[in-house]
């Protein structure tokens, strides 16, 4: 897609690690292998949609059989020179036609750039196997933060300006919320970026990450 091209990302991200530090990644990773069997997580498939440059694919190569998808061939092109292992498409929720079901599915800042919310997360629940997990970073405009962040968001792909309360609302109607929790995220400069989360912070973060399953 044109809107997420090279100057796109750019102009957003910078470079492939920017807003990816690898503690960042480390804590994504241990929410879902808290999830995951031990004894059965090398065996599973995991799904990253709007994977950028794949940077918590690499990560999670280790663990499980990685697929990657993003509408924006740029970041396709980038992350599979980082993340040998993953399969990757060029697709968006709307066109992605899997193959297989997944265990495990993440959507980190993803689900604000879509239109049509409702059909979006009826598509990525029928991906996921009986009992799989998803887990969701999203940008929230409520709140002394979220206001803030609302305010810096220069994003004209953010189309969907909500509340945690209804991003909350729209999960539990659709998965078994196990886990929700706040974060406040800035970058300081293009090498330092401050990423705090804590249950605690659920009602103040200017993000919110909420992880579920399928019932």
């Amino acid at each position: 897609m044109k809107k997420f091209s090279r100057e796109y990302f750019l102009r957003h991200y910078q470079s492939a690690e920017d807003k990816n530090p690898p503690e960042k990644i480390k804590t994504y990773l241990s929410l879902i292998r808290g999830h995951v069997s031990e004894s059965h997580k090398s065996k599973r498939r995991l799904l990253d949609i709007g994977c950028g440059y794949g940077r918590f694919l690499k990560a999670a190569e280790a663990d499980f059989e990685t697929y990657g998808i993003d509408p924006s061939a740029f970041a396709i092109t980038e992350a599979k020179k980082y993340a040998e292992i993953t399969k990757f498409e060029v697709a968006a929720i709307s066109s992605y036609k899997p193959k297989k079901f997944f265990d495990v599915i993440t959507a980190f800042d993803i689900l604000e750039h879509t239109n049509n919310l409702s059909d979006s997360l009826q598509k990525i629940k029928r991906w996921l196997k009986p009992g799989g997990l998803l887990m969701v970073v999203v940008p929230v405009y409520d709140g002394i933060f979220g206001t803030i962040g609302g305010w810096l968001d220069k994003d004209v792909t953010h189309v969907q300006k909500l509340s945690r309360w209804i991003w909350l609302k729209l999960f539990e109607s659709n998965f078994k919320v196990l886990d929700k929790q706040g974060i406040i995220r800035y970058s300081l400069t293009e090498k330092i970026y401050l990423h705090f989360m804590f249950p605690w912070l659920f009602r103040w973060g200017q993000a919110i990450l909420v992880k579920m399953k399928k019932i």
